[in-house]
């Protein structure tokens, strides 16, 4: 699979992965255990992260027993980590290429990369920013790791936060109001050619309802704000297609930004976006 062909499983960002691109070089195992995962758990406590299913964990494929070649599964990571961290000591040739993807699809604000004390960087490299880390005294470099994760961190949400904004902005009433309708629920359905349910449906919203929601989808679908999924039955006389609306990463994160959710029930929808979606 090339890169330039490959389209991600997952929609957007997976805001608790923290992948890691490094050598498989077990002599280098140490890096991984007793650096970046005891930096990944410092991150959460300095975060205040109790919850297991919305803590940050640091991930490497080497350590998957699932995964076979596992390049596609690379690139699955490298498209949607919320943080890379890409270990440049040794100048492994696998780890530049999946740092070369990764500078090419992602902001750099959403990389942290490491080398040993005294690294020599390449010629390509030399101007990268790099935290070095002492190989003989691992731990003490654990509180300065985290510390740049979370700067990652930090940087991408002031980033993203413009974004979101920006988004916010391009509402218009219709819109504005299939949010404040639907915007609750992570995902809702509106019914297309049934006129019953098309009557129920404006029985519940008020007149006009089912025209302006409608409208008022197409937009925010095409602003990336919501994704479409859709679903037929057989009724009389023929077919009824149902349409089911689901907020996307960017969806919901204006829906955060308009405090229609809290940061909790945010986090949540993170972690549950269904498979359809595509970046």
């Amino acid at each position: 699979m090339y890169p330039y062909d490959f389209k991600p499983k997952s929609s957007g960002i997976n805001h608790r992965l923290i992948f890691v691109v490094m050598p498989f070089d077990e002599d280098l195992d140490p890096i991984h255990n007793d650096l970046i995962v005891p930096a990944t758990t410092l991150l959460n406590e300095k975060l205040s992260i109790d919850d297991e299913e919305l803590q940050y964990y640091a991930y490497r494929t080497k350590d998957d027993l699932r995964t076979t070649s596992g390049w596609e599964n690379v690139m699955e990571h490298l498209f949607t980590a919320q943080v890379v961290i890409g270990v440049l000591t040794c100048d492994n040739a696998n780890v530049f290429y999946e740092l070369g993807i990764a500078h090419a699809i992602e902001p750099i604000s959403r990389q942290v990369l490491i080398a040993e004390k005294g690294y020599d960087p390449r010629f390509d490299t030399k101007d990268l920013i790099y935290y070095e880390y002492e190989p003989n005294d691992l731990t003490a470099c654990v509180d300065p790791l985290s510390i740049r994760l979370l700067n990652a961190l930090e940087t991408y949400k002031i980033e993203q936060e413009k974004v979101v904004r920006q988004a916010r902005m391009k509402n218009g009433p219709n819109d504005f109001e299939v949010i404040m309708t639907h915007g609750r629920k992570r995902n809702f359905v509106i019914p297309s050619n049934d006129s019953k349910g098309i009557d129920n449906y404006e029985k519940k919203f008020g007149k006009g309802a089912h025209a302006r929601h409608t409208m008022g989808i197409t937009n925010l679908c095409s602003h990336g704000i919501l994704g479409l999924n859709t679903a037929s039955s057989p009724i009389e006389g023929g077919v009824n297609v149902a349409f089911s609306y689901w907020w996307t990463s960017l969806g919901n994160d204006v829906l955060h930004l308009m405090e229609i959710i809290n940061e909790e029930e945010l986090k949540r929808r993170r972690g549950q976006l269904p498979d359809f979606f595509e970046k």
